[in-house]
């Protein structure tokens, strides 16, 4: 019986449990005498939070290595862990009522449904039933594991631990291609792993372990229960870290979220936290309507949380964050100018899942440009500018944009606008101003090039580049 929950896309050093899994598997059937009946089943392999998602993939059966083989490398972990049920079922495949039967369990995980596996091992010994239950604790944790060893114990089989693929292939020679009859070997000195602690941040309890680059804004804090003291331990969504043994909570903070995870760290064995952020993705594109008329650089997105109204920004041409469940309005603009900022859209965020969207930047540009009359090109902090909507008589209405310097392009929704202009590059007390109706059209950047007259008393000109 093999565990193909959701958590077993968590890692062994360094490698999804599943693969690890696989591997072992794989050899050990090599040394399997082609006599011996066995079969293969596995729960949770099919369908997300879904109890009965248990399936015998195998009869059991002589000379079917290669097919158990098969079948145990096309798994896909995606849901819960029924052991009691699948204990259960294995029994009946097994017409254990009328022969010696023997199931060997592969888990990462206690039962996730309700359920009780050591009631039901014992009913099934009390029943006189001839079933022995042997169970591989795979990565569990010494108090997880004394949760689920009472299978074997009820039925007269053996837990055995194993924390690497090492282990695993040892405990199935054990159980399932020997007899098993030799006396427990004497435990050997305890040695102190190198890291006791493999962290692992997923999108939800069934997504798979995130990697690196797959989320920014989180960091990791471990939180010691007995007096209260935190420790940062990193700030990416898997790590392999060595603590001090003790009883912790680990906390996990990203954008708009916190989780914490209790878990017990052992000094000689190594621990693992799969942390489940409860969140989801927000990956949006912005798409130019005309190339190089808007540097992607300085593209600001806005991610508003429609619940408590907070929101937050991100630099980067494009956009790709994770966030807390939760309903979200995103938009975009150039600069970090809101007054010209697209209409947004409306997402909702859903643990595990991902919402993609784009914008077109129908933007239209304008710069200015400045010049004496001799020709010199004037400083940039000569010349402030605005760009102002208008009333329906021509006066301005509200300013939109602008800047003081001519070296930058502004941006803003296509249109008719009121320019101003205001100088006072040669004699400051005796500024000049300028204004011009001006329109902008969708996808294209202009140039005004504004002439500043060395006779202070003429006015600002426009001229034609």
């Amino acid at each position: 019986m093999l565990d193909a929950s959701g958590s077993m896309w968590g890692q062994i050093d360094g490698i999804n449990k599943i693969s690890v899994a696989q591997d072992v598997v794989r050899d050990m059937l090599g040394t399997v005498p082609k006599d011996r009946n066995i079969g293969l089943l596995a729960y949770g392999h099919r369908r997300k939070g879904d109890c009965g998602d248990i399936e015998l993939l195998v009869p059991p059966g002589t000379s079917n290595a290669q097919q158990i083989s098969a079948a145990t490398e096309a798994i896909n972990p995606r849901g819960k862990t029924p052991l009691t049920d699948s204990v259960r079922e294995a029994a009946t495949v097994l017409r254990s009522h009328e022969q010696l039967a023997t199931v060997v369990l592969v888990t990462d995980g206690l039962e996730t449904c309700k359920a009780d596996p050591c009631a039901m091992a014992r009913e099934l010994e009390q029943t006189g039933v001839d079933f022995t239950a042997h169970v591989v604790g795979f990565g569990l944790s010494r108090k997880d594991g004394a949760a689920v060893s009472c299978i074997a114990t009820e039925t007269g089989g053996r837990f055995i631990k194993a924390d690497n693929a090492q282990e695993l292939s040892a405990a199935l020679v054990q159980t399932v291609a020997t007899e098993a009859t030799a006396p427990e070997p004497q435990p050997e000195p305890q040695v102190e792993p190198k890291h006791n602690l493999q962290i692992n941040v997923q999108l939800s309890p069934d997504s798979p372990p995130l990697e690196r680059g797959d989320i920014d804004k989180l960091s990791l804090d471990l939180i010691r229960i007995a007096d209260n003291r935190s420790s940062r331990v990193g700030y990416e969504p898997s790590l392999s870290i060595k603590a001090d043994a003790g009883e912790d909570v680990l906390r996990a903070k990203f954008e708009g979220g916190s989780v914490e995870y209790p878990l017990t760290i052992e000094k000689f064995e190594v621990s693992h936290a799969s942390i489940s952020l409860n969140a989801g993705v927000i990956d949006f594109r912005a798409r130019h309507m005309t190339e190089g008329l808007i540097d992607p650089a300085i593209l600001t997105w806005q991610i508003t949380n429609l619940e408590t109204g907070q929101s937050v920004q991100r630099y980067k041409p494009d956009l790709y964050s994770v966030f807390a469940e939760g309903q979200y309005e995103v938009t975009v603009m150039p600069g970090r100018n809101r007054n010209i900022a697209l209409p947004p859209m409306q997402v909702e965020v859903r643990a595990g899942e991902s919402n993609t969207g784009e914008f077109l930047l129908d933007y239209a540009g304008l710069r200015i440009d400045t010049v004496s009359e001799s020709g010199e090109r004037l400083p940039d902090h000569f010349l402030r500018f605005e760009l102002w909507s208008t009333r329906a008589d021509g006066t301005r209405d509200k300013r939109v944009n602008g800047q003081a310097g001519t070296r930058d392009m502004v941006y803003v929704a296509p249109g008719d606008y009121l320019l101003t202009a205001e100088d006072w590059g040669f004699k400051a007390a005796e500024r000049r101003t300028f204004s011009q109706d001006v329109t902008l059209q969708a996808g294209q950047g202009q140039t005004l090039r504004l002439l500043t007259p060395e006779d202070t008393a003429q006015p600002l000109t426009a001229e034609t580049p």
